[in-house]
């Protein structure tokens, strides 16, 4: 049941521990699988898990590093460094396509380059899944009613065999459906090595109308966020255009979507798309209860001092979720270099780019909660509850661990703000907030990751991740709390809707 959860034999909860030992996998013997790789265990039993997840996962060969792919990306064209950078590309060897069944296709070697490394579309690669992917996706497109929605599934039945998803999410963002439907691939989690390299997921839930309406706010005023970001005005956007927000009650999801369980999600991630029409957001409000009656609640009995308890408020964390998700949306993405160069942060940043985003998008939705309540949008009531409720929500996403995204852009904004006295650790081993420096701390935090994004500077990201993302004596001792009482670190839906129909 783990293993389905984590879609693979290294916990995503624990730092990527690898929970199946090397005898695990010569359950059945794969006879094929002789060759011995660096830093794999127990080659003795011919199948066999590597004791440290792969840091580029299947996108890359094992044993290419940064460097070569470096060398190797500056000797191509401009568009073919594109198809090596692409979200939606592996790359492979020449010398290993045989190890992998493929037959050696010439013209890979494309520019008379004679290098090892070369990249195959997503379409290629994963060629007889996405085959049957786009059939199925084509039959629900021609038995659903609604226009928007038949227009999604068929445009992302075709964007599987072509490679060219851009289509296909613009038919996504204006999909205005009671049915609401997001699939293929999106987060570049898994890529750890430069986070360049989206995987699949799907998401199947229904539209409440209700909660979408009242959520109008965020979208009408993203333009006038951006304009008062806590950063420098040169590195602001002037035409950020409103983001859709769709709630939804999730009723089935798939794919990439092992814990921690997504309680929202911003896309799509492809900048070209980011720059000429937006994103779009999605809420999955029966996953963000479920975390808060499960694991907010109990970590706020154990972790918050008993005066600002009854300020731990499902309001307050379903809000901040939101502002989370439009601040994904807001802030630097398409950048100039010092030089002079176009590129994005994403590019820049690489590996650190997940975690500074995620940073980016809890901190900077803070002051926009605060920007907000001030310019009376937004009601005085979530004024004290939104900091105390973010606090107990840092002691959750840690929980996640420092090698995955959230909880190391967690770690970051928890260790600042009680750097900066922000937030209190007591005798008692309880925390509280202190309203009269929180503020302060959050601006100057945002500042801090806004910049470093606007610059594209990965040494700044770098040297900052290094100081605050640790767990400090505080972390440690919450995080012990929370252990010794079983407090759950995620939830595992279930789906019987789903169930009763595939049965």
């Amino acid at each position: 049941m783990y293993y389905v959860i984590n879609k693979s034999p290294w916990s995503c909860l624990d730092e990527n521990e690898a929970f199946l030992t090397t005898a695990d996998s010569a359950v059945k013997l794969l006879p094929e699988a002789t060759k011995p790789i660096t830093g794999w265990k127990g080659v003795q039993y011919r199948a066999a898990f590597p004791m440290l997840k792969p840091s580029g996962a299947n996108f890359y060969p094992p044993d290419m590093d940064k460097m070569e792919f470096k060398l190797w990306t500056t000797g191509l064209s401009l568009d073919k460094q594109k198809d090596a950078t692409s979200f939606f590309t592996v790359i492979k060897r020449h010398s290993q396509v045989n190890w992998d069944n493929h037959i050696f296709d010439s013209t890979h070697l494309s520019e008379g380059s004679t290098h090892d490394l070369y990249s195959i579309p997503y379409s290629q690669e994963y060629h007889p899944f996405l085959t049957r992917v786009s059939d199925l996706l084509h039959k629900a497109g021609d038995l659903v009613s609604s226009p928007s929605l038949k227009r999604l599934l068929h445009s992302k039945a075709d964007a599987f065999l072509s490679n060219d998803y851009y289509d296909s999410d613009i038919a996504w963002m204006e999909l205005d459906s009671k049915l609401d439907v997001t699939i293929g691939p999106y987060e570049t989690y898994e890529d750890s090595l430069f986070g360049y390299k989206a995987t699949f997921e799907a998401f199947i839930g229904v539209r409440d109308e209700k909660a979408t309406a009242q959520l109008k706010l965020f979208s009408d005023n993203l333009q006038v966020l951006e304009q008062n970001l806590p950063m420098d005005d040169t590195y602001k956007s002037k035409d950020i255009i409103a983001a859709p927000i769709r709630v939804v009650q999730l009723l089935f999801n798939a794919g990439d979507v092992k814990g921690p369980q997504t309680i929202a999600f911003n896309l799509p991630n492809d900048e070209r798309i980011v720059k000429d029409r937006g994103t779009a957001m999605v809420i999955l409000k029966n996953v963000s209860e479920a975390k808060f009656k499960q694991i907010l609640n109990p970590i706020a009995d154990a972790c918050i001092a008993k005066e600002q308890h009854e300020l731990v408020d499902f309001e307050s964390f379903f809000t901040h979720t939101i502002c989370h998700e439009c601040c994904h949306g807001i802030g630097p993405h398409t950048i100039t270099l010092p030089d002079g160069r176009k590129s994005t942060v994403r590019l820049e940043l690489q590996d650190l780019h997940s975690a500074l985003e995620e940073a980016k998008a809890d901190i900077v939705g803070l002051w926009a909660l605060n920007f907000l309540i001030k310019k009376h949008l937004l009601p005085t009531s979530l004024e004290k509850s939104m900091y105390v409720s973010f606090l107990a929500g840092c002691f959750r996403s840690v929980r996640f661990g420092l090698e995955e995204a959230h909880g190391k852009g967690q770690a970051l904004q928890f260790n600042w703000l009680l750097e900066k006295e922000a937030f209190v650790f007591h005798p008692n081993e309880t925390f509280s907030v202190n309203f009269d420096k929180v503020e302060e701390a959050v601006e100057s935090l945002s500042r801090t990751i806004l910049t470093i994004q606007a610059k594209g500077d990965k040494e700044g990201a770098s040297l900052l991740l290094q100081k605050y993302c640790t767990m400090t004596k505080p972390l440690k001792v919450a995080l012990q709390k929370l252990e010794s009482i079983h407090v759950p670190v995620d939830i595992a839906p279930i789906f019987p809707v789903a169930k009763s129909l595939l049965e």
